[in-house]
């Protein structure tokens, strides 16, 4: 019902429409009374329930409804769908709503162990330089011989003012060149000489909109060093993610693109690798799916079912899903191995791991978007692992609540030989600075894996600015580091100033 706004990542990276912020604007609208509510619960079901799962009353405070459902009517307009079908009025719908909604939504004013966390950090910011600031959409970490001599690296583009930039403990920054409003940058070969290239995603327009503004480029890596920037796809809508993977086994490097757009555009295209050796970029380009909201796309392997290969997508908007994409001849046979419970479960990353060790696909979700409808804390959103059971099938298993869950990434933090999980928030609706004494915002932490629960600790709280992270061994002291970008493109007085980036070096165990 609500619309997604926002793509990352996670990075879901967008903002409030103008129809949800005239809607904020209105005054307080009389209280709802028994009598109005005249509409039946089928009519009520059939009618949220066509597009997406039925949103229950409990997910959102009984002060929201109203406006949600007039947003759902203005979109259903601007999708050329009716909500009308059932033939009720809306002033019924939104009554059926208030009357059935909590006043508030329950919070939790800690989400995290109050005793200090069993692994130590050390926290430091880094700045890139005048030419980026608080802007990073992800961080995404290289190989270390991306460039010749240099330690540990990662990528963060600034999706504010589009640079983009490499960075090392031993090099420090580097900017490469821009690309728009770039959201993220990967490696990959492309042209096979040998050299790490970058495929990078972008927006083209870091507000939520229609128009085919998104591209994916190369950024080849030259023998000289330097990076020069093409663009392989354009014309499409906003891209949140492109990823290299060797679709057809032919060797090379092809590419999966998820298009956001916003709600006509955006889809799922496959560009399939042509170039020859050391040769000019060559792509053929397939779109496989319409469906816009596409926040992540990732490999995906199927070995209990004869080693199925494969990708997968999540995708945001009212879907609030994910899929996985098989070739068959002609083209790719689409599955939907997880659907969330209602259309504000808030999807904004997801993660192909092995979590479990047996070999299959599993996947870290994050979901914890807040830009549809600006409520901050809500307590569904979180983090959660889906265990690959085979035959298409996947176990739910939710590991913790984080607002505003915005990227995830497995490790081993503590050392003591399984996968432990690392996520980060993104609340740009919270204020900076936090008010002292009021609840504790968790922005960066933890889940410490046992053989009988999830264990929350916190890394970092009242810094919601943060939706890409990774882990990476930046000092390579043999311990995995965690690096968060910086995001404060929503807070226009800072988006230039200030430092682009948090690392926390892992110190080890207490």
């Amino acid at each position: 019902m609500a619309r997604r706004s926002v793509v990352l990542l996670a990075v879901a990276l967008a903002s409030v429409t103008a129809i949800s912020l005239a809607l904020l604007k209105r005054g307080p609208q009389p209280e709802p009374t028994p009598e109005a509510a005249t509409v039946a619960d089928a009519e009520v079901r059939a009618a949220c329930g066509t597009c997406h799962a039925f949103p229950d009353p409990e997910i959102l405070p009984a002060d929201t409804w109203r406006r949600v459902i007039e947003q759902m009517a203005y979109l259903s307009t601007y999708l050329r769908e009716s909500i009308y079908a059932t033939g009720f009025a809306i002033d019924e719908m939104a009554t059926w709503y208030e009357l059935r909604a909590p006043q508030q939504l329950p919070v939790e004013m800690r989400l995290t162990r109050e005793e200090p966390s069993p692994v130590r950090f050390r926290r430091r910011f880094i700045g890139l330089g005048s030419d980026s600031g608080p802007g990073i959409a992800t961080v995404e970490r290289l190989a270390a011989n991306l460039l010749s001599g240099a330690s540990p690296m990662l990528t963060a583009p600034n999706m504010a003012n589009g640079s983009i930039h490499l960075f090392s403990m031993a090099q420090g920054p580097r900017r490469i060149g821009e690309a728009g409003h770039p959201v993220r940058a990967i490696a990959g070969d492309f042209d096979g000489d040998g050299r790490d290239d970058l495929v990078i995603s972008d927006l083209g327009n870091p507000m939520p909109t229609d128009e085919l503004v998104g591209r994916v480029l190369v950024a080849r890596h030259t023998a000289d060093g330097d990076f020069a920037f093409e663009t392989i796809l354009e014309q499409v809508g906003r891209i949140a993610d492109a990823r290299p993977m060797d679709l057809d086994g032919d060797g090379d490097l092809d590419i999966v693109a998820a298009s956001f757009g916003m709600l006509r555009s955006g889809g799922i295209y496959v560009l399939r690798n042509e170039t020859a050796r050391g040769g000019a970029l060559d792509f053929r380009v397939e779109k496989i799916s319409e469906r816009p909201g596409a926040v992540s796309v990732m490999p995906f392997e199927e070995l209990r079912d004869g080693s199925r290969h494969g990708f997968a997508a999540a995708f945001a908007q009212h879907y609030e899903m994910i899929s996985v994409f098989y070739p068959v001849p002609g083209g790719y046979d689409e599955h939907v191995i997880f659907r969330a419970p209602h259309p504000n479960w808030g999807v904004s990353n997801a993660r192909a791991v092995d979590f479990d060790g047996d070999a299959d696909t599993d996947f870290l979700l994050a979901h914890g978007d807040t830009l549809d409808d600006g409520i901050a804390f809500k307590f569904y959103h979180g983090v959660e692992w889906l265990e690959n059971r085979g035959g298409g099938r996947f176990l739910e298993h939710p590991i913790g609540t984080l607002y505003g869950a915005h990227s995830v990434e497995a490790t081993d933090l503590d050392g003591d030989g399984d996968l432990d999980v690392v996520a980060c928030g993104f609340l740009p609706q919270v204020q900076l600075p936090v008010p002292k004494g009021r609840m504790r915002v968790d922005s960066v932490v933890w889940f410490e894996r046992t053989d009988a629960e999830w264990i929350p600790w916190s890394i970092e709280f009242n810094h919601p600015r943060h939706t890409g992270m990774t882990v990476i061994d930046l000092n390579e002291d043999g311990l995995p580091d965690i690096v968060a970008g910086i995001n404060r493109a929503w807070d226009l007085k800072d988006r230039e100033y200030g430092p682009s980036l948090e690392v926390w070096f892992n110190q080890g165990p207490l």
